[in-house]
């Protein structure tokens, strides 16, 4: 009897038992930290930021769902993502340069009411941050599929839209980016796994606005 040809995109048999969960959980994380690495990787020049980002959360749904991830993957969404996330990824360095020059300006106390200005910021940042986070979300479906049509203005509008109805999902995704940054701050090198660490939360808060009623 011929053996049956592997399809790739054929979900992965799953071990059953508490030494499965155990696996499954241990597997979990280095595929999280592996997809840190190629997100900075895919990150070095910045404006590849948000595609990189959003390759990584295609890359994690693809290891959830049960399908194959490889690195020649990855790259082929990243560069997918790339294509189509561009001019998002331009926007947000740029608006990153000025949010941090503001912020500068704010905390200088050059200009009056630098605290009310400094708290505006802030909160300006967190906000951003949040709709930015699910533009990236909604660059891929469930099983982490591109989506071709979801360039940075569909990606943005769809953002915007579940940011505003899930507020809560948004302050845990603004959260998640400070963890981050405190992390980064109290050991450089960490920035190698940030980025996997960002793509889980934006597969986690997607899963649970799903799982809200009315959504």
């Amino acid at each position: 009897m011929a053996a049956r040809p592997h399809d790739p995109e054929a979900p992965r048999p799953r071990r059953r038992g508490a030494s499965g969960g155990m696996l499954r959980s241990l597997h979990l994380f280095a595929e999280v930290a592996i997809t840190g690495v190629l997100v900075a990787v895919g990150s070095l020049a910045l404006v590849t930021l948000v595609p990189s980002l959003a390759a990584g959360v295609a890359h994690l749904r693809r290891e959830l769902s049960g399908r194959e991830t490889t690195v020649r993957r990855f790259v082929v969404e990243w560069w997918a993502a790339v294509r189509s996330l561009w001019l998002l990824g331009l926007a947000v360095v740029a608006l990153s340069v000025l949010l941090v020059g503001d912020w500068q300006l704010a905390t200088s106390g050059i200009v009056p009411g630098a605290a009310v200005v400094a708290t505006v910021v802030a909160l300006f940042a967190a906000g951003a941050v949040a709709v930015v986070l699910r533009a990236v979300g909604v660059w891929s479906d469930d099983d982490g599929e591109p989506d071709p049509g979801m360039t940075a203005r569909p990606a943005l509008s769809v953002a915007a839209e579940r940011s505003t109805d899930d507020l809560t999902g948004a302050a845990l995704l603004a959260a998640a980016v400070v963890m981050a940054a405190t992390l980064v701050w109290m050991l450089i090198p960490l920035v190698l796994v940030v980025g996997g660490l960002l793509a889980l939360a934006v597969v986690g808060v997607e899963v649970r606005r799903r799982s809200l009623p009315n959504t």
